[in-house]
Formats: structure tokens, sequence, C-alpha cells
């Protein structure tokens, strides 16, 4: 019926597309033999496929989905799981078997827990999930069978778990003010734990066991953990034992502000903002601290003027925030961050610092430490081959400056992570060096931050009444019981704004320097000269 030489090509083809899509199925062959047994009783029967290829592609795959029914036909979890079982706010009509499912993979291992929400919850493919996950396609399947043999046999209690049980929420912690003397209130986020509860009793008082019940944990395992967190007062309990949280919480989306507003502010105003920057720095620039660095430097050195006089400007705008005395001597309002956005074009804005890192006794040193799409640094630093202390690192990047400063010897093993982030680079003599700009202590305190002022003070009289009205424009609704409510109605709304006029200066080609974003990683040191 088929030369011999059309069988091979069949044959080939079938088994090479089996093998592709299912080759970590141990009934490979098995399915190729069927799928090819297909055709052949077609031929037999005088049936004339004019499409051999395609209709071997559709048999196999008919043949693969028969497989998987004849396997698990009998499983309550099913490949098409109800969508509700990932909903934002749980369903009070959910069906005793739903509850009973999310029961059951809240208490699956990570490695199969993951795996099943994103497969079954999320609707990923195998392939997405291994390429995601790092692991193969196979490990991937077997980690779903274990799952599904896993989920079949659990299903005998009855409690109602939400989805923050199996795939709890990441809350990202910030303060302004002070930290006390452990580092509170950071040290009091230990686990996702204690960042679950905050979301969970942030829109209204919860009690203790709903709050257990949602999050899929006993409560005596619990008790302890929310105790914890009121006594650091990042949580506050009700006369009657409803606990709530007293830091406020923003959603990701709502972190930058209206963007596009901020952009087409920063486009308008870039020539007067830099204008301003330059008749402030031009002395600085002409010091001879400066005429010695690389032209990579001075715009970094730039760009750092610009972001220091931006933010002030920002803080004088919005209105002063008074900072409560807390437990061990902190003085802070904490604010978190959490949930996942789908602008991408946030990523582009999204900040952390300056981190400021500094030792008063002699000699004095100050980093300053800004991670920004100019560059990577502080959320770096955990992707080196050791993970150190920022203080650690800060005081490494000050010993460039301060003959005879004292840091731990290993740090030098990770100056090629540091070369990576373009943080140092190699002199003539192929020894590391800084690739960041520094200034003397007295040259710092005299020409820098006199200029900053200065250009903060310009920049409110040529349009601090138009970023009031973008102000006024964003408005939050907060919870009563969120320590000084009132001070977060217009919170974020400049969001985008700093590093939105930044990147309208250097692209509109009125910094004097090249800036390359992405690689100008925006680090200053202020050090003190004991010679």
């Amino acid at each position: 019926m088929l030369s011999e030489k059309r069988w091979e090509e069949l044959l080939n083809y079938t088994y090479e597309t089996a093998c592709r899509l299912y080759g970590d199925d141990p009934d490979v062959d098995m399915l190729v033999q069927e799928t090819l047994l297909a055709l052949i009783k077609k031929e037999q029967a005088g049936e004339h496929i004019e499409h051999p290829k395609g209709f071997l592609a559709t048999v196999l795959r008919n043949k693969r989905n028969d497989q998987l029914r004849r396997q698990y036909r009998d499983s309550i979890v099913t490949y098409d799981l109800p969508r509700d079982l990932a909903a934002e706010e749980p369903e009070e009509d959910l069906s005793d078997e739903h509850e009973s499912v999310r029961r059951e993979i809240s208490r699956l291992l990570k490695i199969y827990r993951e795996v099943t929400v994103r497969h079954y919850m999320h609707g990923q493919p195998v392939e997405q999930i291994a390429r995601e996950l790092g692991i193969p396609k196979g490990t991937v399947l077997s980690r779903l069978s274990a799952a599904r043999r896993q989920i079949k046999g659990g299903l005998t209690a009855m409690k109602a778990y939400s989805e923050y049980s199996y795939e709890p929420k990441t809350l990202q912690l910030g303060i302004h003010g002070g930290t006390g003397l452990r580092g509170e209130p950071f040290i009091l986020m230990s686990s996702p734990i204690e960042q679950n509860v905050l979301i969970l009793a942030y829109e209204r008082p919860i009690s203790m066991q709903v709050l257990a019940d949602t999050m899929g944990m006993p409560c005596a395992y619990l008790e302890p953990i929310v105790d914890k967190l009121v006594n650091g007062e990042l949580m506050g309990r009700t006369s009657g034992g409803l606990v709530y949280t007293r830091c406020f919480l923003q959603h990701r989306r709502d972190r930058f502000g209206n963007i596009a507003v901020q952009e087409a502010f920063a486009q308008t105003h870039a020539h007067d903002v830099w204008t301003t920057v330059w008749v402030h720095t031009e002395s600085l620039m002409t010091h001879h601290e400066v005429q010695t660095m690389s032209d990579k430097q001075k715009a970094t050195l730039l760009l750092f003027v610009l972001q220091l006089s931006l933010n002030k400007l920002l803080m004088d705008i919005e209105p002063d925030m008074t900072y409560p005395e807390r437990p061990n001597g902190g003085r802070w309002l904490a604010i978190g961050t959490y949930g996942e956005s789908n602008d991408v074009t946030q990523s582009m804005y999204d900040t952390s610092g300056p981190c400021t890192h500094q030792q008063w006794d002699s000699p004095r040193y100050r980093v300053f430490d800004f991670q920004s799409c100019f560059g990577d640094t502080h959320w770096r630093y955990n992707s080196f081959r050791y993970r150190v202390d920022p203080n650690q690192i800060a005081r490494f990047l000050a010993s460039f400056f301060i003959k005879g400063l004292e840091v731990h010897q290993t740090l030098y093993e990770l100056i090629p992570d540091f070369e990576n982030l373009h943080i140092l680079t190699r002199d003539k003599a192929n020894k590391a060096a800084p690739d960041f700009p520094a200034l003397t202590w007295t040259v710092y305190e005299q020409c820098l931050e006199p200029a900053v002022r200065a250009i903060a003070q310009d920049l409110m009289k040529l349009f601090g009444s138009e970023l009031e009205t973008i102000r006024i424009s964003t408005k939050h609704r907060i919870p009563a019981h969120v320590d000084q409510a009132d001070s977060f109605v217009h919170y974020a709304a400049f969001g985008a704004y700093v590093v939105a006029q930044m990147l309208a200066i250097v692209k509109q080609g009125l910094l004097p320097y090249p800036v390359e974003v992405g690689k100008t990683p925006i680090l200053f040191v202020a050090y003190e000269d004991k010679e």
C-alpha cells in the first residue's frame, strides 16, 4: 500500500513529532504504533488520505488525550479546574469539593504546589512551567502526577481555605523615618506569613479564626506571629480581639501614580530643569576633584545631584509627616507594596533609595546607593557569589578612597560581581578601580549640598503649583485604622516623576556627558580625607 521509502518517511515523522511533544511519556513507543496502525487501517479500508502527515498528527494528539483520560478518569482534579479557584476574593458558594481541593493544594510541598498552581490555577502549559522553573518537562509532569495522587488521597476535611493558603502574596516593606535599635520594623517580617497577615487585615479588622481559616493555618501557630506584629506596632488589636494592619499598603499598580501625566510634564520641563541644575552645579563641575573624574563618573555625579534635587523638591511639595516613636527607639511610618502589575512600562520606574550607609566615626564616609533603570545596585547584591550585608559593601566601596579602612578580605573576591554591575572597572594597571563619583566631605558639604537646596528652591518657583495639581489629582481610600491615614491620601502621586525627568533630560541630549541607561548605576561616596 505504501512504498518502503514513504513508509519510512511517515514513521520518522510520527516518531519525531511524538518525541517532541510527549517525549517524557514512558509509553511514547506505544503511542506511535497505535497512531500508525490507524493509518494502515484507513488504507486497508480503501480510504485515501490526502495529507497523511496531518492525519497522523491529529490521531497522535487524540490517542494521547485518550491515554490521559483513561489514566485519570477517576480523579477529582480535572484538567479544567474552575477558574474561580484563582479569584481575588473567596467565593461563598464554592462547593465542598472545591473547598477541599483548595485545602489539599495548600498542604502540598512547594515543589508540587508551585507546578499545580501554575498549571491548573493559571493555565500555564507544561513547557512554560519547565522553562520558568528551570527543570525538565518530565519533572513537571511527574510532579503534577504526584500532586494529583496526594490531592485525591487527602480529600476528606471540610475547611474552606482561600488562595492565600496555596499561593501566598509577596509584600515589600519600606519606611519613612528611622529604624529601631534592632532594625524594627524590618525584623518583624521574617516570612510570607507576616506579609499575608498584613494584607488580609488591611481593609477591615479581622478575627483570628477567620485569619487562620483563610491562610490554612492552625490558630496555635498563627497567634504568636500576630502578637509579634501587634507588639511591634505594624498591627493593632481592638477591644473585641479583632486585629488590623496599622501601616499603609498599596498595590504595585498604584505605586507610580499617573505615569502618562508625569512623563508629559517631564518632557515639557526637561530644558528648564536642566538649565536650573547646570546654573548651580557649574562651579562644582570645575572643582579639581571633579576634573580628575572620567566622563562616566561626571555624568553619574550630575544624575545624582539631579535625583537628590528632584526628591527634595517633591518632599517640599508633599505635606510633612511626623514619625511616631516606636518600641526599641525607632521613629517610622511603614509602607507596604504587594501584588503584580500588568503595566510593563512601570518596570522602567521601579526604584529604591537612595539607600544611605554612613560611618560618623573618623574617618567619616557616606555612601548613597540608588537602584533604578540607570543601573543595578542594592537589588542585585543578593545575586553575588556571597551574601554580604549592604553596610559591609558600602564600607568596601568607601575603602577605595580612604586609605587603611579595614574591610572583610572576602569582599575582594566579589570584584567581578561589581564589574558586571558597572560599579568597578579596571585601571591601566589592571587593578580594580571605582567606576562612580566620590568627593571629599568638605566639597560634599560646601558645594554639592548647597547646590541641591538651591536647585529645589528654584524649581519650586518655576512649576511648584503645577506639581501640586498633579499631587491632589491622585487619591487613595485609606482605612481609618492606618497610622496617620491622612498622610497617605495622595501618596505616590510622583512615583515615576524623578526617573521620568532624568530620562527626558538624557534622551534630549541635554547632559554634557554620555549616559548609557542600564550601565550607569547611581552611586556616590562622600569621604573624609585623613591626609
